[in-house]
C-alpha cells in the first residue's frame, strides 16, 4: 500500500506527488539513436537491485529529493523518495510482458523498458495515474 507522508503531520491517502516521486512526463532525453540501445526485460532477474532517479511531471523537473527503486527478484518492488517538504514510499507488483516490466492496477498503470546507454544501464518508468490521468517518466540508473 502507498502512503503519503507530510511532514509535522499524520500520514494522509495518496496522491499523485507519490507518483511524481517516481517517476515523471515529458522533458527526458527520448531513447532513441545510436547511443541507446532497447533490451527486452524477459525476466525481473534482469533488472533486479537497487536504482536511483530523476522525475518529471507535465516537464516540470522535481529537482528536490531522489527517488530509490527497489526491484526484488521476484518482481516485487518497493519505492522511496523524498523532496523538501514530503516524503513517500510505495510498493507494488511487476511483470515481465512484452519486453517490458508492466504493473497495472485501479490505482496506476506503470511501464519500465531497459536500455543500455554509453554502456550503462537505464530503467526508463512511466505511469499513469488512474485516479488523476497525470502521466509521469523518470530515468533510473543503478545505485552504488
Amino acid at each position: 500500500m502507498d502512503q503519503l507522508i507530510k511532514r509535522g503531520s499524520s500520514r494522509g491517502p495518496i496522491v499523485s506527488f507519490v507518483l511524481a516521486l517516481l517517476v515523471g512526463c515529458a522533458g527526458l532525453p527520448l531513447h532513441d539513436g545510436k547511443e541507446w540501445t532497447p533490451v527486452p526485460i524477459t525476466d525481473v532477474h534482469m533488472v533486479e537491485g537497487e536504482w536511483v532517479g530523476v522525475v518529471t511531471k507535465n516537464t516540470a523537473l522535481l529537482t528536490e529529493g531522489s527517488v530509490r527503486l527497489m526491484i526484488r527478484e521476484n518482481g516485487h518492488y518497493l519505492f522511496a523518495g523524498q523532496s523538501k517538504s514530503k516524503a513517500a514510499v510505495g510498493a507494488g507488483l511487476l511483470e515481465a510482458r512484452d519486453g517490458r516490466l508492466i504493473e497495472d492496477t485501479d490505482q496506476r498503470a506503470m511501464r519500465i523498458s531497459l536500455y543500455y546507454h554509453k554502456g550503462e544501464p537505464i530503467l526508463a518508468v512511466e505511469v499513469t495515474n488512474h485516479e488523476t490521468e497525470d502521466r509521469f517518466r523518470g530515468d533510473f540508473t543503478k545505485a552504488q
